[in-house]
This record gives C-alpha cells, sequence and structure tokens, in this order.
C-alpha cells in the first residue's frame, strides 16, 4: 500500500487544465530511462503461517544491523520500514507481507544487484530466526493475519467499512493474504504516449497468461466494489499525443475516491470521513477547491490502474503475482524494460497491435477470469487478430520455456 507522500507545497488546484499540465509535466521530465521493481513477498513460519508484528519488527531490526546509513520509519516508535542507501527499501504491508522495493536503476545489471543485496539481506534474516520467505500470488493462511500496526491500513480498512459495509471484512483479508510484483518506468518525454501504450498491452499480456490463485482471490472480493480502479484505460489504445493521453487518465482521476489526505500528524494523514464526513472524489474536491497538490499526488499512488502514472512522474505495473527468486522478478523486468525502452521494439509491438478495438480488448480481459483459457484465447480483440496473439507476443515467459510448455502451462492453470 503507497506511502502517504508530501510535496512541500500545499497549492490548490483549481481546473481539470492545471491537473493535466501537471501530469504532463510529471511525464515530461522523466527522460532517465531508470527502472526499479517492488516485490512483495510473504515471510511465515515453518509450516506457513503469519508471523506477528513483533517478529517482523525483528527481522526489519537485524536487516538494518547489516548496513551503514540505515533510515528508520517508525510509528509510535514502532519499525515499519527501512530505507538502505543506494539500494531501496523495506516495508511492512498490511498482513505482515515484506515489501523489497528497489532503488531507480540505470540499468538491468544495476537494478538485479540492489534486488540480490535486497533478497538476500531478507533471507538471512528470516533464516536466522527459523523462519522462511515465500514469493507466491496468494497464501490463504494469510487471510488470518494479525493486524498490522499502521495507522494508513487502519484507515483504508475504515474507508472500505464506510463504503462496503460488512462485507468489507473480505476485501481486507484479501489485502492480507495476497503478493505482488511491480516494476516501474521513467514515461521519457515526449515519447509518454507511445511507452504507457505498450506497457498496457504487456500488462494485458501478462493477465491473459495466467490464472492465478490471486486474480482468482481479487476478482472475487475487490473487483466488484472497486472494480473500475482495477481497470486498464483501454481507450488510451488510441492515443496519438501526450496531452491525449493525459486527459483520458485524469477522465479516471476525477472519479477516484480519496480515502485519506496528507497532514501534519505523526503518522502523515488523517482519514477523509473525519475531514468531510464522506470519502470524496477527486473530481468534487477539485469542484470545492479543496485539491491541492498534494491529495492529487496522493490520489495518483492509490488508483490501481494498470498501468499507473504515480505521483513522481513513474509509470508502475500491477497486475503480476510475486515471484519466488530474482531470476523470475528479472524476466519481468527485461520485458517491460524492452517494451519502455528499445524504440524499436515498441514500435514493432505498437505497430503489431495498431488496430486492436479497444471495447472487445476490454470485454476479453473481463472475460478472463470466467473463461476457459482455450476459449479464452480465441476471443476476437480486432484487426484480425485475437487474445492469443497478444498472449503469445508479450507472454513472460522463463528463458528455458519453450512455446510448448508455456502453451501447457495455460492449459493446466485452467485445470
Amino acid at each position: 500500500m503507497s506511502r502517504v507522500y508530501h510535496t512541500g507545497g500545499n497549492v490548490v488546484l483549481l481546473t481539470r487544465e492545471e491537473i493535466e499540465q501537471r501530469l504532463l509535466a510529471k511525464a515530461e521530465a522523466n527522460t532517465g530511462a531508470k527502472i526499479g521493481t517492488e516485490l512483495e513477498l510473504f515471510v511465515t513460519t515453518p509450516d506457513g503461517k503469519p508471523i506477528t508484528f513483533n517478529q517482523i519488527e525483528k527481522l526489519f531490526t537485524h536487516i538494518a544491523a547489516d548496513f551503514s546509513g540505515v533510515e528508520k520509519a517508525e510509528e509510535n516508535g514502532r519499525i515499519v520500514a527501512l530505507h538502505i542507501p543506494d539500494v531501496g527499501d523495506i516495508c511492512l504491508e498490511p498482513g505482515g507481507q515484506v515489501e523489497l522495493a528497489s532503488k531507480p536503476c540505470k540499468d538491468l545489471p544495476e537494478l538485479e544487484e540492489a534486488n540480490k543485496k535486497l533478497r538476500t539481506a531478507l533471507d538471512k534474516a528470516a533464516a536466522h530466526f527459523g523462519l522462511q520467505v515465500k514469493g507466491q500470488g496468494h497464501m490463504p493462511a494469510f487471510m488470518a493475519a494479525e493486524d498490522m500496526p499502521r495507522s494508513r491500513f487502519d484507515a483504508y480498512y475504515r474507508y472500505c467499512r464506510y463504503e462496503i459495509g460488512s462485507r468489507a471484512e473480505e476485501l481486507i483479508r484479501t489485502m492480507k493474504s495476497v503478493s505482488s510484483l511491480q516494476v516501474n518506468l521513467d514515461p521519457m518525454g515526449k515519447d509518454f504516449h507511445e511507452i504507457y501504450r505498450a506497457l498496457m498491452l504487456v500488462d494485458v499480456a501478462v493477465a491473459f497468461n495466467s490464472v492465478s490463485k490471486r486474480q482468482e482471490r481479487l476478482d472475487k472480493t475487490y473487483t466488484p466494489f472497486f472494480g473500475e480502479q482495477t481497470q486498464p484505460l483501454f481507450e488510451t489504445l488510441r492515443a496519438g499525443s501526450n496531452a491525449e493521453l493525459v486527459s483520458l487518465i485524469v477522465d479516471r482521476i476525477l472519479t477516484l475516491k480519496v480515502p485519506f489526505i496528507p497532514d501534519d500528524s505523526a503518522e502523515g494523514f488523517k482519514s477523509s470521513i473525519d475531514v468531510f464526513s464522506s470519502p470524496p472524489t477527486v473530481g468534487e474536491l477539485l469542484k470545492k477547491g479543496l485539491l491541492t497538490e498534494e491529495i492529487l499526488d496522493n490520489a495518483l499512488s492509490l488508483q490501481l490502474t494498470p498501468p499507473n502514472l504515480r505521483r513522481h512522474g513513474v509509470v508502475e505495473t500491477r497486475l503480476h503475482d510475486s515471484v519466488d527468486t530474482t531470476e523470475e522478478l528479472m524476466a519481468a523486468a527485461r520485458m517491460y524494460r524492452n517494451a519502455a525502452y528499445n524504440e524499436a521494439e515498441r514500435h514493432r509491438l505498437l505497430k503489431r497491435f495498431k488496430d486492436v478495438d479497444p471495447d472487445l480488448l476490454r470485454a476479453a480481459f473481463n472475460a478472463r477470469s470466467s473463461m476457459p483459457q482455450e476459449k479464452l484465447m480465441d476471443m476476437k480483440i480486432g484487426g484480425g487478430l485475437t487474445v492469443r496473439d497478444l498472449a503469445d507476443q508479450a507472454a513472460l515467459v522463463k528463458p528455458s520455456a519453450s512455446a510448448a510448455q508455456l502453451s501447457q502451462h495455460r492449459r493446466l492453470a485452467v485445470r
């Protein structure tokens, strides 16, 4: 779950045009072509059960001792995250999952080195306490994990309970029991709209290539209530400029409800229910003259649109399950880096799928969890193409996997 972000300014945004200009500036200023990853992992007892916050805090303390200059983030005097200089961050997630977030890296070798350091540190600390580290999308045992003592989690749970009542409890159990992998990239100036469209095609292709327990759980408990926020913006596939793309992104952002807003409390935020009586949308705050840059930047981090333009002007992917090895993580990073930064590869991908019909692709995406895989693969997506064409074009395949093995994996996943 994204952290509270303070911009250092409290400028009020009064028009939609100001929002669009702000997002354009974020995207077009990032030309460093950097890449980073965020990998959530389950740390368990030897018999696969979730561990307590006390055990997690001991893990963090043990890890901090192995590095110099570590900054500890605390709430109420308890450690909830670490910043390791020139490596990345380690932080607590809702069910006690541990997230390893690399620093922004200039290339894949630097990213791999950062991730190896993070994973080695976590594995070493876990082994010291007789614990295990697992990278997988869903662990049912974690539905019974204790509440982690972070006020931001409490505020989001409160928001969910306000919005959907008692049904929120299953959703909260989902947040505790799923883990994902995200790849983050800089949009690169004038090519932002191309990069965004290419990343969306890869994101959707990844979704078509797997039938996972994590996605089934999300479709059961999250999508019925907040599904729009997890939908790719398929209409952006027709965007021919950065301004056109940003306008479509803003359409979605204006509908986003704001669970909490930044303030100067020790936790860094307060519940929007306490301030406004009910959670407002970004659009409602804009109309009332209450939308600050800081609120907008935090709202960008809370939306779940894949891919997501975030507060730092970074595009974040959203559709992966967690993985168990650095090799698998780097395979995902390599695929996304090619789509974003290899101009020839990106243009090939966009040319191949330039006639895809956004409405047909949306229908296939929404059917992916309810339809047999072989039938899904045959669905038409426009331009004479099927889901299979997209799935095969941007499949996340391990280096040793053949096309035949991948096809078998798809069939087995449905069974």
